[in-house]
C-alpha cells in the first residue's frame, strides 16, 4: 500500500505521471464553483502567459474538469501542455469570484487541500493573512526531463488584478452564473452574419455567410470564432487577388477568436500592438466587409475607445464607437499608428444604445497566437511611429483585409 507524502510550503517533488489529476477541496463552507474559482495558467520562462488559462467554467484540452456543477478534480495532460511552444510552468491559482450581486467583503480564501499524482501527494494551503482574494498555490514545471511540482502560497488581497500586469494576460474573475448570463446576452446581441445568434451555430447544408479577417503574417489570419463556427468550407477573397481556401488552425470560443491559415503567401499583414496604456478615448479605425450581400467593397469607419471592458465589465473586451454592421466581425481595430489594438466581435442591439460595440483585446489575440506556436517577433511590420490620417491608414492596411466566406 502506497503512502501519501504531505508537501510543506516551498517544497518540490517529482510527479510520477504526465497524466496528472489534482483534487481540490476546502475545509470551510466556501465551495469551488460557487464562491471560489481555480484557474490553470501556462507560463513561459519569463513567467509570462503563453496562452489563455483554463478555468473551472472554461476547461481546455490539456486541462479538463470532472463536474462543471460541482467541480473537484482537474485532469491534466502535461505531455500535450509542455509540448506547446514556450510552456515552462503551469500555475494553479485559487481566487474569490467577483459577483456584485452576491459578493461579500467577508469572503476570502482560507484553507485549501490539494491531492495529486494519484493520491501520492497532498498539500494543505493556509492563507497567511486576512482578506486574501487570490493565491498561487501550486506550480508544475519540467526540469531535466522530469515533471515536478512545487507547493506555493503567494497571496493577494487584491484578487487576480494584481497578477494581470505581471503575466500580461486578462484574467476572468466572474462568477460562473454571471459568466453564463453574459454569454447568453452576448449570444442574443452579437451581430452574427446571416445566421441565428445561438451556439452551436445551426446551419443547413449549403448555407453561406460572411465575415472579415485580417492577416497577421504571410500565411495566418485572425477572425472571430462565431464567423467560422460550423463551417465546412472557408474561403477568403480580396479584390484583385485570387480566392484562397483557408483552414482553421486554432479557435477559442471564450474570447470569440480564431486563427485561419492559407497555403499561398499573403501580400501584406498588420502588426499587433505590443503594449499600450491610457487608451481610453483613443481614436480607432475599423476596416471590414459589413453587409457583403449589398456590397463586397471594403468599408472604413472611425470612432474612439469608449470603455476598457465589455458587456457587464467583461475584461476580455473593450468598447468602441466606430459604427459596425453584420459582417464586420473579425475586423481589426486600428490605432492611428496602424497597429491592431483589438478585433471587432459584437454590438449591443438596443433601442437606447448607440455605437456600443465590442472588440477582443490585443492581449487575448497575442495569447491565442502564442498557444498556436505563431511568433511575430521577426516579422517586419509597417507600423508608423507617428499618427496617420484615415486615408493613409486605409491605404496602408487595406491589402491585409479579407472577406471571409463560409459554407455549412
Amino acid at each position: 500500500m502506497s503512502t501519501q507524502t504531505t508537501l510543506a510550503l516551498g517544497a518540490n517533488t517529482v510527479l510520477t505521471s504526465a497524466q496528472c489529476s489534482v483534487g481540490f477541496s476546502t475545509n470551510n463552507e466556501l465551495k469551488f464553483g460557487q464562491q471560489l474559482g481555480l484557474l490553470c495558467l501556462p507560463l513561459d520562462a519569463n513567467r509570462k502567459a503563453v496562452c489563455s488559462p483554463a478555468y473551472l467554467h472554461e476547461p481546455k484540452e490539456w486541462a479538463k474538469i470532472d463536474n462543471a456543477g460541482s467541480p473537484s478534480i482537474w485532469q491534466f495532460d502535461l505531455t500535450e501542455l509542455f509540448g506547446k511552444q514556450g510552456v515552462m510552468f503551469l500555475q494553479l491559482i485559487a481566487y474569490v469570484y467577483s459577483d456584485p450581486s452576491t459578493h461579500s467583503p467577508s469572503i476570502a480564501l482560507n484553507d485549501i487541500s490539494l491531492i495529486l499524482d494519484d493520491g501520492k501527494l497532498r498539500y494543505d494551503f493556509t492563507a497567511n493573512e486576512r482578506h486574501v482574494k487570490a493565491a498561487i498555490i501550486l506550480e508544475i514545471y519540467q526540469r531535466n526531463g522530469q515533471l515536478k511540482c512545487r507547493a506555493l502560497g503567494e497571496c493577494s488581497t487584491q484578487g487576480l488584478a494584481s497578477l494581470e500586469q505581471r503575466v500580461q494576460v486578462s484574467l476572468d474573475v466572474r462568477h460562473p452564473d454571471t459568466h453564463a448570463r453574459i454569454q447568453a446576452a452576448q449570444q442574443q446581441q452579437r451581430t452574427h452574419p446571416n445566421s441565428e445568434a445561438r451556439p452551436p451555430r445551426q446551419v443547413n447544408a449549403g448555407e453561406t455567410w460572411t465575415g472579415t479577417a485580417f492577416a497577421i503574417d504571410s500565411h495566418h489570419l485572425l477572425t472571430c470564432y462565431h464567423v467560422i463556427e460550423s463551417a465546412q468550407m472557408i474561403g477568403i477573397r480580396q479584390q484583385g487577388q485570387p480566392d484562397l481556401e483557408a483552414q482553421v488552425v486554432l479557435s477559442d470560443i471564450g474570447s470569440d477568436s480564431a486563427i485561419i491559415r492559407v497555403n499561398d503567401p499573403l501580400p501584406s499583414y498588420l502588426p499587433l500592438v505590443q503594449r499600450c496604456s491610457d487608451i481610453l478615448g483613443e481614436t480607432v479605425t475599423t476596416l471590414g466587409f459589413p453587409l457583403s450581400g449589398l456590397s463586397s467593397q471594403l468599408q472604413v469607419t472611425q470612432g474612439c475607445i469608449s470603455g476598457l471592458t465589455g458587456l457587464n465589465d467583461d475584461i476580455r473586451y473593450m468598447q468602441f464607437t466606430a459604427p459596425i454592421q453584420p459582417g464586420s466581425s473579425g475586423s481589426p481595430l486600428l490605432l492611428p499608428t496602424g497597429e491592431v489594438i483589438g478585433m471587432v466581435t459584437a454590438s449591443l442591439n438596443h433601442e437606447h444604445a448607440q455605437n456600443m460595440n465590442y472588440a477582443v483585446k490585443f492581449q487575448l489575440l497575442s495569447a491565442l497566437l502564442a498557444s498556436a506556436g505563431i511568433s511575430l517577433e521577426n516579422i517586419n511590420h509597417s507600423s508608423s511611429a507617428s499618427s496617420l490620417t484615415t486615408p493613409q491608414l486605409s491605404k496602408q492596411s487595406r491589402s491585409a483585409l479579407w472577406l471571409v466566406g463560409c459554407q455549412g
